[in-house]
């Protein structure tokens, strides 16, 4: 996939279209010079395509505050009265490619010289992340509006990484107006693991014959780890909601079952960086054959389109996100004990269609046992 050439305002002690300050004033071996020429260079491509204040995809940090995909089979399904404990393992891998172009002063290290500087060339990003969310969920006996309500809490760990390619040329331009092109290139991998924000969610579903409804209500606090002054991030650092709607068809009789799960998040601004992600939209998708009550197979799918564009410090203009992605589903249940059983479900994701986001793969494993 490849994203539209734009310009970005980068901030973090570098801007774009202004001068480069820097602290080294001793005199520097020409060599050395030339290496932090082409550094210079390197990190101006990274800056426009992925960092902390703006990334090439549309909300900040390249993605939002929910895991596309998460819910679809059962969707409109709230579970039984009483206690589940579950875990869920989400893997993501993606890549986007930019072409970028980006000018400046550099300076020239033990000198006091900056000279004009214009870089064009292009960064490949590639993500890989891995998240292990525990939940527990209580859902109440007590009807409430003809329904039962529930309440669930979300704590996610995650370990990710990120890989930055940039390649590309530099040009110079001398105090006498000639122009030096230099070829650049290299590569960067920061990497970050830890705990993520916790999601606090009430629930209230209602069973009607083959039709199935659950209403919830998302809380994202901004819980987990996060430093403005770094590429990648666990945590958000701002509070979001979502409310989401889910409706599941399930004719026991045929063993068919459609669900659609919608939801709308609703982001906050980061305080750190005064940046506010646009809002989201996104649907998952199920359609599935239970060939009995233990066993399921089908195809899964989902649909994300950000409704508007980010705003807040160094926010492009109406920068949007959007993606698709469907792939096969199966699951099951196992009897454990007395009215114990393990519910288990695995979904696969092809990403197509990306726009200012990565595109790519997904993988969701997830297993809950009731008490």
């Amino acid at each position: 996939m490849r994203i539209p050439r734009r310009l970005y305002h980068a901030r973090n002690g570098i801007r774009l279209n202004s001068k480069i300050k820097h602290s080294a004033l001793q005199p520097f071996p020409l060599r050395l010079a030339w290496n932090a020429l082409q550094m210079t260079a390197i990190v101006l491509c990274a800056i426009v395509v992925l960092c902390p204040a703006r990334p090439a995809q549309a909300v900040e940090g390249g993605s939002g505050v929910y895991a596309l995909g998460f819910t679809g089979p059962q969707g409109g399904f709230i579970p039984d009265p009483g206690t589940y404990l579950g875990y869920n393992c989400y893997y993501y891998r993606g890549d986007a490619t930019a072409d970028v172009s980006a000018s400046g002063q550099v300076p020239i290290p033990g000198t006091g010289f900056e000279l004009p500087a214009q870089l064009n060339g292009s960064v490949k990003a590639k993500a890989h992340s891995f998240a292990h969310i525990l939940t527990v969920t209580h859902v109440f006996k007590k009807e409430v509006l003809g329904g039962h309500a529930g309440l669930s809490i979300w704590t996610p760990y995650a370990d990710t990484d990120l890989t930055l390619t940039g390649q590309g040329v530099l040009t110079l331009t001398g105090p006498l107006g000639g122009t030096h092109n230099i070829p650049v290139s290299g590569s960067t991998k920061p990497s970050e693991i830890g705990f993520g924000d916790i999601t606090v969610i009430g629930m209230l579903g209602w069973h009607r014959g083959f039709m199935h409804y659950l209403a919830t209500l998302d809380v994202y606090a901004p819980t987990g780890s996060y430093d403005k002054n770094r590429i990648v991030n666990i945590g958000r650092n701002h509070w979001a909601i979502e409310p989401m709607m889910g409706v599941t068809y399930l004719n026991e009789k045929m063993g068919l079952e459609l669900s659609a799960v919608a939801g709308i998040t609703f982001n906050y601004e980061n305080s750190d960086t005064d940046y506010k992600s646009g809002d989201e939209f996104h649907v998952d998708l199920a359609v599935l054959q239970h060939f009995s009550d233990r066993f399921h197979l089908g195809l899964v799918g989902y649909v994300y389109d950000q409704l508007n564009g980010d705003s807040g410090s160094g926010a492009p203009e109406d920068f949007k996100g959007e993606v698709y992605a469907w792939g096969p589903a199966i699951g099951g249940t196992i009897p454990l004990w007395r009215n114990s059983n393990l519910f288990v479900k695995g979904r696969y994701y092809k990403e197509f269609g990306a726009e200012n986001r990565l595109e790519g793969d997904a993988f969701l494993l997830s297993a809950a046992m009731n008490f």
